[in-house]
């Protein structure tokens, strides 16, 4: 693990018992199997694959939500799961989920949450609180109006803007998006993916994205790892694999994307240049 890595996943495996079809007692499923990436300071990798590709395990161990059967996950230098410095890893790394209504108490205030956020992490004054929230804010997009209304008062978009926020204010050095634009229609990812290409760029924070959406992948990812039942068959720089692809299940996956819904990888840059 290098200085520049801030995420090393080595030889990751996940097994589950569940109960078998055909025999008395539970069997071994792999949902996981020997996955190693890493994921360097302000880069960003893709995880893709269908449903049941193994690629939302994966997050779910790197945050620590599962447990590995086998195998590594480095964060910055420090093994998963070791008990001293917990609250010093949740600080370098948060998760945002596809569903962010879900994330979001429906009773408090925008305001509130990202208050209950930063002071989980961080001992402020009243004056350098109030400060940090109106700045987390505008850091997604959003203006101090939306501080006093509740989730119900939001559009899809905004909760998602306001689970962002909730994720940076603890400042962390990798953010982990676990197909956070799929509920969104497509006008609003491409705002949503213009916020993270933009929050990247100026924080430096590094993005591993979860996504069965390749067109997705291509606006945000500098690399891609694909997964087909709990193994990776394909990696690379995400142009590459997505235009010479070498494996035949990637090869599927990119005929199955519907072409018009493709966002020009310009329009992101463009976009996210002028600060939306």
């Amino acid at each position: 693990m290098n200085k520049s890595t801030v995420l090393a996943v080595s030889h990751l495996r996940k097994e589950f018992r569940v109960l078998s079809s055909h025999r008395i007692g539970k069997e071994r499923f792999v949902a996981v199997d020997d996955v190693s990436f890493e994921l360097a300071a302000g880069g960003s990798l893709a995880i893709v694959g269908e449903s049941g590709s193994g690629k939302s395990t994966c997050a779910r161990m790197v945050m620590g939500l599962e447990r590995p059967t086998a195998g590594t996950i480095d964060l910055a230098g420090a093994p998963a799961g070791e008990s001293r410095g917990r609250r010093r890893r949740a600080r370098q790394i948060q998760m945002v989920f596809q569903d962010p209504y879900s994330s979001l108490d429906p009773r408090q205030t925008v305001e509130s949450a990202l208050s209950e956020c930063v002071k989980l992490h961080f001992g402020l004054s009243k004056k350098e609180l109030h400060a940090r929230v109106r700045s987390l804010v505008r850091d997604v997009g959003l203006d101090e109006r939306h501080l006093g209304v509740t989730p119900r008062g939001m559009s899809g978009g905004e909760r998602q803007r306001v689970a962002i926020a909730k994720a940076l204010a603890a400042q962390p050095a990798v953010l982990v998006l676990d197909e956070a634009v799929a509920a969104l229609d497509v006008s609003i990812q491409a705002q949503i993916l213009n916020l993270l290409v933009r929050i990247r760029a100026e924080q430096g924070i590094a993005l591993l994205f979860i996504s069965h959406d390749l067109a997705v992948v291509e606006e945000v990812c500098d690399d891609v790892v694909v997964m087909l039942r709990g193994s990776i068959v394909e990696r690379g720089p995400v142009h590459t694999v997505l235009r010479d692809p070498q494996h035949s299940y990637t090869k599927r996956l990119i005929d199955s994307v519907p072409r018009p819904g493709w966002i020009p990888r310009r329009h992101v840059i463009a976009a996210s240049r002028e600060g939306v």
